[in-house]
């Protein structure tokens, strides 16, 4: 492993700009310095083609694949993955926000403990509609992934599925001893802003399972979410979060 490896951070997305933006924002805070943005889209996406088409970052790399025939969620990660030039891969969900110190951290992680990933076991989890702000439950939180790429060399992949199609590759990293959990909530927000590609039922089950933070923390992190402050004010804000 290189002294300062490459990160792939692999972001499918479609018909979102605003939040696509906001993702982005959140990529370009990273405090790691050696890092990429894939951007995955299908070519009948026009509002996110042409949000692609307005940045110039070159850390930030398209990837226009067909819409004929309708590639799962899980296959268009596939493909990023066999495009992307790092090292190790992360996940970039475009609905989510970022830490800006979220890649540092897990990356240190990984090289203190000489495993090949690290995954959240605890993240932020917020409620746009209801604007009500959560600490997760505790399990393998399947979209804070960052991974040695050479893991999913062969047969360790994403399922060809439309939702669900990270579950099984987080639990056979896992049951390979290859990762590192992480209880770290500050670093991810997990938002659910009524058009996520799982169900409200689904979000119910989330909430219900999670502890609820005071109004102070939700108006904070509602402030955070909808651009008031910056990723990296946002950053500072949840670092001294209490609860």
């Amino acid at each position: 492993m290189s002294q300062i490896p490459l990160i792939s951070c692999l972001c499918v997305s479609r018909g979102k700009p605003e939040l696509l933006s906001r993702a982005v924002q959140c990529f370009q805070a990273q405090t790691y310095a050696n890092k990429e943005l894939l951007l995955i889209y299908e070519d009948d996406d026009i509002p996110t083609r042409a949000y692609a088409n307005q940045l110039t970052d070159p850390r930030i790399n398209m990837l226009e694949v067909s819409s004929c025939p309708k590639m799962s969620l899980g296959h268009l990660r596939n493909l990023g993955l066999e495009r992307c030039c790092g090292e190790y891969f992360c996940q970039w969900d475009d609905d989510d926000w970022h830490h800006c110190r979220r890649l540092e951290f897990q990356m240190d992680v990984i090289k203190q403990s000489q495993m090949q990933a690290s995954i959240m076991i605890h993240w932020l989890v917020y409620n746009m509609l209801e604007r009500e702000a959560y600490v997760s439950g505790r399990r393998l939180w399947e979209g804070s992934i960052l991974c040695a790429k050479s893991l999913t060399a062969k047969e360790l992949k994403y399922d060809d599925c439309r939702k669900g199609e990270d579950t099984n590759l987080v639990k056979s990293l896992f049951a390979r001893g290859a990762v590192f959990p992480i209880i770290m909530p500050k670093l991810y927000i997990y938002v659910y802003h009524g058009k996520n590609v799982w169900e409200y039922a689904h979000w119910q089950k989330i909430f219900a399972a999670s502890r609820k933070l005071s109004e102070n923390s939700g108006r904070l992190i509602y402030k955070i979410l909808i651009g008031k402050v910056t990723v990296e004010e946002g950053s500072s804000l949840l670092d001294q979060l209490a609860e």
